[in-house]
């Protein structure tokens, strides 16, 4: 199956930056907008000009450091180390 959005891949991690095929930033929402469809943290993709656009919720799950993201009906789970990350797909969450 061919991605529409590809972000697979191994991820250097620096702090809450990821180097990769994207560069991806960790960012967190504010108490007050944190909802039970809206989990703390979330995805940025870095575009090339530096702008940054929203890309996923980061949704957790009952393995520490992992999470799952999803953009336009496709789920990746990603893999959250100290110094490296990894994104794979899912067919299904």
């Amino acid at each position: 199956m061919a991605l529409k959005y590809d972000y697979t891949g191994t991820y250097q991690r620096t702090g809450n930056t990821l180097q990769g095929s994207h560069r991806l930033l960790i960012a967190q929402r504010p108490p007050d907008k944190v909802t039970p469809n809206k989990p703390p943290a979330y995805v940025l993709e870095v575009q090339d000009n530096g702008s940054r656009r929203y890309l996923s919720s980061l949704y957790p799950t009952p393995t520490h450091g992992q999470f799952r993201m999803e953009k336009n009906g496709q789920w990746y789970l990603v893999d959250l180390g100290e110094s490296m990350a990894s994104i794979t797909f899912e067919k299904t969450p």
